[in-house]
């Protein structure tokens, strides 16, 4: 049901997902308005130059989103696979947690019951307190034991530079300086604390979708967590 729960739902199929084209992507909804307006905004809005009796051509200028026939037929014999290359990332990641459950300071990932996780990452939060060290020294020691895709952080969109500057389109500050806007929108650092520590100190993600883990792989994973836990003194 993910991407079905609003009219439109939009899907990336770039390198490093569970199913890929290479890059592009994919939008899926039942309206079939919506249907044909993506369908001109992928292309220029060229179809409708031809009697397609669209009259509205509002925010249709300028785009080509086209994913070539052979990226779309690749996509096409990936969706058979997804259940099955998603339960392999379900496996590799119940095997992790079995491997990390008794070191101290680290939280593995939550999934409730009558929910399921897809694990395009294997999320990961360190308490710093109880480790007392740096995730930065922790990442190191982990890659000088050969653990490859870990991740520092993710991304707070609200210190992204377009935020930041309040430049989007143009060079005056639209939407910000649009008469209708409110004047007290701040992105100011600080504003989602929670987020922000999550990506500056304490999120650790291992990018186990780059990688298709055999079991093997998965038990040296686990050997280099356990040797960096044990010497977490001397980093």
């Amino acid at each position: 049901m993910t991407g079905t729960i609003s009219d439109i739902g939009g899907f990336s199929l770039n390198y490093h997902k569970h199913i890929h084209t290479g890059e592009g992507g994919m939008i899926v909804t039942n309206n079939d308005y919506y249907a044909d307006r993506i369908r001109l905004i992928r292309n220029h809005a060229e179809s409708a130059a031809k009697g397609s009796g669209v009259n509205n051509y509002a925010n249709l200028i300028g785009y080509n989103f086209r994913l070539g026939e052979i990226e779309s037929a690749i996509g096409i014999e990936q969706l058979k696979k997804l259940d099955s290359l998603v339960e392999r990332k379900r496996k590799n990641a119940k095997q992790l947690n079995e491997h990390l459950t008794n070191l101290k300071g680290i939280q593995l990932p939550l999934v409730k019951n009558e929910n399921s996780h897809s694990y395009y990452v294997y999320p990961l939060v360190l308490n710093l307190d109880i480790l007392n060290t740096t995730r930065e020294k922790i990442i190191n020691a982990l890659k000088s034991e050969g653990v490859q895709g870990l991740m520092a952080g993710y991304v707070n969109i609200h210190l992204l530079p377009a935020f930041q500057k309040k430049i989007a389109y143009g060079s005056e500050g639209f939407p910000w300086t649009y008469e209708k806007s409110r004047d007290n929108i701040s992105y100011n650092k600080g504003i989602c604390p929670v987020a922000e520590k999550l990506h500056s100190e304490t999120f650790l993600g291992l990018e186990i979708c780059d990688f298709d883990l055999s079991i093997k792989d998965i038990q040296n994973i686990g050997f280099a967590f356990s040797k960096v836990w044990k010497n977490l003194n001397e980093l």
